[in-house]
């Protein structure tokens, strides 16, 4: 057997971790969101600006994927029964209006400058989430976690906060 040279074992080695590297800047993947529409699962794949409105996505599994820009409004993604998790997803300049996301875990999701408007996130664990300047006008937050959340600019009007978890650590109970 021939032995490699450090030179080609480190290009084999700098080739595997390109191909295994989990996103590529804005790069729309239509084979994993073909992928997504059968199985509901999207671990580590790119779905910027998808096209995901009014879908039913119960139980949908986006464990670290990009969403940024999806238009995911009326979508439905209440309790997550699969993994019941969406850890460091990227909801970054999402239209998720009216999308439900009760129960969902979305510990340390990032939703900056998404369009949130009247979203149900009540039961949602939204603790340590990026919520800068997120338009939450009208949203539920019937018993949801937001500790550590970051709300820097956040637009609240109208949001019912009842049994709400603060990110300073105390309960708001103003719209029981």
């Amino acid at each position: 057997m021939l032995s490699k040279s450090p030179a080609t074992r480190l290009a084999v080695l700098l080739s595997s971790i390109a191909w295994a590297w989990p996103f590529q800047v804005g790069a729309f993947d239509a084979t994993k969101f073909d992928d997504f529409k059968t199985t509901n699962v999207c671990k580590y794949c790119d779905l910027t600006d998808a096209p995901m409105s009014g879908r039913d996505m119960r139980g949908a599994d986006f464990q670290n994927a990009n969403l940024s820009g999806a238009k995911m409004d009326k979508a439905n993604m209440a309790e997550r029964p699969m993994e019941k998790r969406t850890l460091v997803t990227n909801f970054e300049d999402a239209n998720l209006r009216r999308t439900d996301f009760t129960g969902a875990n979305l510990h340390l999701a990032n939703f900056t400058n998404a369009y949130l408007r009247e979203a149900n996130l009540s039961g949602a664990d939204l603790s340590e989430a990026v919520l800068t300047k997120a338009n939450l006008k009208g949203a539920l937050l019937v018993g949801t976690n937001l500790k550590g959340a970051k709300l820097d600019d956040a637009k609240l009007d109208d949001t019912k906060f009842c049994k709400t978890v603060m990110p300073d650590g105390t309960v708001n109970d103003s719209g029981c």
